[in-house]
């Protein structure tokens, strides 16, 4: 019987358990829960309740779903990367780059498969925009504009969004590493820049000890990405602009709508791509992905032909980009990114 561990069950927890259960409706699912607040009941689509790391371990897992908030990641990891078992790490990596130690050299040797949970790269409107790059539909690229935000508060209603790892600053909140999403496709989209600039602060009246927003300005030998992450707008966005020598791709990614404009269509044409049937689906399909990789003899759902998650490589080299922000921020600097 396959057995799967989820380390922590806060509201990602909590999905990612009832994924796993769709997928493998057999498997034996235990979660680890580090603060259960009195609730000793086994949780909903879970089998066993764990109370320690010591019990987590002697569970003897096939695979990890780690949950916990990112001050916790690298601990909670290093326990079973010895033991090559195969490991889902919710994003970021960590809360920053002092306590990653010689994780990303053992993860490179490591036995197990391990991913990060960027789940923004299972986004079929993301690899349109990258193979319409990639084939020159927009020629060089000068200038990308990347956007994120939503009102903290309603991101979920039903919990106080004081009590959430994105509003506190020792669980690795803030809008730098929560929304830290639209940093990693842009290096997927762009590469790594060789500098970069950064503003950030609270400008709201939220109750929280973080960046409520932050403007980052990535600087490349020929182009330039900006990216802005915020808590604040009241109306949830997500959008993307890219100015190329041939033409301006506009894309929507909650409505999951592309366009083009050219001089021959300057109101644009509508460039086609596969959308979503549903808001789980995109973490389903990430989930899948881990297990298609994870567990031997299983039957992926969904294809995985083409699909690049993000590495624990690349988790760190993003970790180290959101670092240098704040350093930039700090000292009011342009920094130069390591090589």
């Amino acid at each position: 019987m396959t057995k799967l561990l989820c380390i922590s069950l806060g509201s990602i927890g909590k999905r990612h358990v009832r994924n796993a259960r769709t997928l493998a409706p057999d498997a034996k699912i235990a979660v680890y829960r580090q603060h259960t607040r009195g609730d000793a009941s086994v949780p909903e689509h879970t089998d066993v309740l764990l109370s320690s790391m010591e019990e987590a371990m002697a569970f003897e897992p096939d695979a990890v779903l780690i949950s916990s908030p990112a001050s916790e990641h690298i601990a909670n990891a290093s326990a079973f990367i010895a033991r090559g078992t195969p490991m889902f790490i919710e994003k970021p990596l960590a809360a920053n780059m002092q306590v990653l130690g010689d994780f990303v050299a053992q993860a490179k040797t490591a036995k197990g498969f391990i991913m990060v949970a960027y789940v923004l790269r299972f986004l079929p409107a993301l690899y349109k925009i990258k193979h319409m790059i990639a084939d020159g539909m927009l020629g060089a690229v000068y200038t990308a504009r990347i956007e994120v935000g939503q009102y903290l508060p309603d991101w979920r209603p039903d919990s106080d969004y004081r009590e959430g790892v994105s509003a506190q600053k020792k669980l690795g909140g803030g809008a730098l590493l929560e929304l830290s999403h639209e940093i990693d496709y842009a290096t997927w989209l762009f590469g790594f820049p060789r500098s970069i600039q950064c503003s950030c602060s609270t400008l709201s009246a939220l109750d929280i000890d973080v960046e409520d927003s932050a403007q980052l300005v990535m600087e490349y030998a020929h182009k330039r990405v900006d990216v802005q992450l915020d808590f604040l707008q009241r109306t949830a966005n997500m959008a993307v602009q890219i100015v190329g020598e041939k033409a301006t791709l506009y894309a929507d990614l909650i409505k999951e709508e592309l366009r083009l404009v050219t001089p021959e269509a300057p109101n644009g044409v509508r460039v086609e791509c596969e959308k979503l049937p549903n808001g789980n689906d995109i973490y389903l399909r990430q989930c899948d992905y881990f297990f298609s990789k994870a567990l031997p003899g299983y039957a992926p759902r969904y294809g995985a032909d083409g699909i690049e998650p993000a590495s624990v490589e690349s988790a760190a080299q993003v970790l180290a980009l959101v670092d240098l922000a704040k350093k930039a921020n700090e000292t009011g600097m342009r920094l130069k990114v390591a090589a």
